[in-house]
């Protein structure tokens, strides 16, 4: 869905998810035409470039990690964001058992120290992706977005003052999501954001549905763009 040619000049934040890079969002860029496009690299498969930003306003879009990372650094020149197969708060806690056990996530992290490529791969093939990997996977940088995965809380951010100050938020969400599946999703969106859910999604959305994501980014910039 490629944005008209009066659509607001709004410029693209892109932040991908884990184990994945920059390149994750090709197909959702090819449908939405000529936008000016920022993409924040984590550098799990080569040098990090966390310092990128869209030089103004911008509609952020994150997907899984991504996702959750936008929640944390909210910027004050985003005018809209979708999160897609995103969560507030990924790490089980007693407050919050729909999250992934820490035993689970910290047997990743130890995995990394001996078979990155062979816990990358893992990974990837749940989500839903057939191999190989971008390439040769970076374990200090995974080590360190998993650590985020099972100690990060956005719950908070959505409330009171701090929820208010956010831009406009989507969210887009797979019912088959075997990642962030959608007892998950609810249990950090409840009475805050209604999620759009793909019947039959999984964990990548905008690989396996790209128009439905590239439709979605559409809206919020056009929105984005109204007076």
């Amino acid at each position: 869905m490629a944005l008209s040619d009066d659509a607001a000049p709004t410029a693209l934040f892109l932040v991908h998810g884990w184990g994945f890079t920059p390149d994750f969002w090709q197909p959702v860029r090819a449908r939405l035409g000529r936008v000016e496009t920022t993409m924040l690299d984590f550098g799990f498969f080569g040098p990090e470039n966390m310092t990128a930003r869209p030089a103004g306003r911008h509609v952020a879009v994150g997907h899984s990690l991504g996702a959750l990372w936008l929640l944390l650094n909210p910027s004050p020149d985003c005018v809209g964001m979708l999160l897609i197969n995103g969560f507030t708060r990924f790490g089980a806690t007693s407050d919050y058992p729909q999250g992934i056990p820490r035993r689970v996530i910290e047997r990743m992290m130890r995995g990394l120290e001996q078979h990155p490529d062979d816990v990358v791969a893992t990974f990837r093939g749940r989500a839903g992706i057939a191999p190989p990997a971008p390439g040769p996977a970076r374990a200090a940088r995974l080590d360190w977005a998993l650590e985020l995965l099972r100690d990060a809380d956005a719950r908070g951010i959505l409330d009171g003052e701090a929820g208010a100050a956010l831009p406009p938020i989507r969210v887009l969400a797979g019912g088959e999501d075997p990642i962030a599946p959608p007892a998950m999703v609810e249990a950090g969106f409840r009475d805050h954001i209604p999620v759009e859910w793909i019947e039959g999604g999984g964990h990548l959305l905008p690989l396996t549905h790209p128009d439905r994501c590239a439709a979605a980014i559409a809206g919020l910039m056009a929105e984005a763009g109204r007076p």
